[in-house]
């Protein structure tokens, strides 16, 4: 099994700690390393903490809210996932660089969804090791002597988020430290990728259907933004059947 995730739990509410508490149990990854009622005491504990911890915290806290807490430890290793009964908080929650957001009540679905999303982005991401024109050659953190080898004629599409790009391929997807800057500049040579949103790389093979904005893979729909529009359908364009009778 990979590593385990060490976990601590911050909210004023001990029922709100012992939900967190069982649903994590659920999770073979998550180990609890500790849990907190009084935010400063929080702060004062894991500010002393080396290892990176998965911390989930709730935002209305009395003497100490979670919004100032992420923002003390926003230059730590420490990842954060908020948990709150407040939607408004969502934009201040990311200001402070919350991995994620649980807006209270959630149930065990809805955090594994969260849980493994992060999981994936920042504990199981990939690195690039080299590419070639028919593939990328990725590895794993902690898997030295292990390669992926991911060929790009079976990618759908790359999506950038944070300094992360996601490859969807039809069976599995991968997370690759990198932006989607640096990806955009490796694929350039390769007549079948085209940007078509800030955060989308399209696979062309894959286009089922345009429709407006929008862009139909198949398994995935993206969306098109004008600024990458007209490069996009220059392409698409030289394999459109035009009848030549008047």
């Amino acid at each position: 099994m990979k590593n385990p995730i060490s976990c601590i739990f911050i909210d004023d509410e001990p029922t709100a700690i012992n939900i967190l508490t069982e649903f994590a149990s659920e999770m073979p990854r998550l180990k609890i390393n500790k849990t907190f009622t009084n935010p400063v005491e929080a702060l004062s504990e894991i500010s002393g903490e080396l290892d990176r911890q998965l911390i989930f915290m709730d935002i209305d806290m009395p003497a100490m809210t979670g919004l100032r807490l992420a923002d003390n430890l926003r230059h730590s290793p420490h990842k954060i996932i908020f948990t709150t009964s407040h939607a408004e908080h969502a934009i201040a929650a990311f200001k402070v660089r919350a991995k994620h957001y649980l807006l209270k009540p959630f149930n065990i679905g809805d955090f594994a969804e969260v849980v493994n999303e992060v999981i994936s982005e920042y504990y199981d991401s990939q690195s690039l090791i080299r590419d070639d024109e028919e593939a990328f050659f990725l590895r794993t953190n902690g898997e030295r002597g292990k390669l992926t080898k991911v060929l790009k004629e079976e990618i759908i599409y790359l999506q950038g988020s944070n300094n992360h790009v996601h490859i969807y391929t039809p069976n599995k997807d991968y997370s690759v430290y990198m932006t989607i800057k640096e990806m955009e500049e490796l694929l350039s040579g390769n007549q079948y990728f085209y940007r078509v949103h800030k955060s989308y790389i399209i696979n062309s093979r894959f286009v089922r259907e345009i429709n407006g904005h929008r862009i139909d893979l198949g398994k995935y729909q993206v969306l098109m933004t004008p600024q990458y529009k007209q490069a996009f359908m220059n392409h698409v364009s030289k394999g459109i059947l035009i009848s030549k009778r008047i």
